[in-house]
């Protein structure tokens, strides 16, 4: 953390008053005294470690979205299998790809949905239906890559097995 924001938090005057405070003193507590029935617990705040910079949650190289069983690769050079289609279809100077949903079937709280791609007068689809349109999406864009070469059927690991609609 920068050291001037740092000291700027921990510089900063305690917060007096409030709903908090209102509420806390509505139960009987008054300042200086411990939390709890026999008013032992704690008398100072609870410091709050601030994040200042910018970035995310995620570590680094944890690029996968799993959903049960459902492994989706979203790391093709840092990129989402849709974005890495869109990409190719331009750098070939292609039309971008047609996803198209196939089916969804199922009770309307968990439903499974099926998209195909259509691509350069081919069409690619997954062998498996997914829980999301997104990753149904994503599973056909996939498809796609890995009858392009783009992407090793490998480096699905555990995911589900592809297969083209047509070549």
């Amino acid at each position: 953390m920068n050291p001037i924001v740092e000291d700027q938090f921990l510089r900063a005057a305690p917060v007096a008053g409030g709903v908090g405070e209102f509420l806390m003193r509505k139960m009987g507590w008054r300042e200086g005294e411990g939390l709890g029935k026999y008013r032992e617990g704690n008398t100072e705040p609870i410091l709050i470690d601030f994040k200042t910079d910018r970035k995310g949650l995620v570590a680094e190289g944890e690029k996968t979205q799993k959903s049960g069983n459902l492994t989706v690769m979203q790391d093709l050079l840092g990129k989402h299998p849709i974005s890495a289609l869109m990409e190719i279809c331009n750098k070939r100077k292609w039309s971008p790809p047609e996803f198209v949903l196939v089916h969804d079937n199922g009770p309307d709280h968990r439903k499974n949905f099926l998209f195909k791609v259509m691509l350069n007068g081919s069409e690619y689809q997954p062998s498996k239906a997914s829980p999301t349109k997104k990753i149904a999406r994503a599973m056909a864009a996939t498809v796609a890559l890995q009858a392009m070469g783009e992407l090793s059927k490998e480096g699905m690991g555990n995911g589900p097995t592809f297969t083209s609609a047509s070549s």
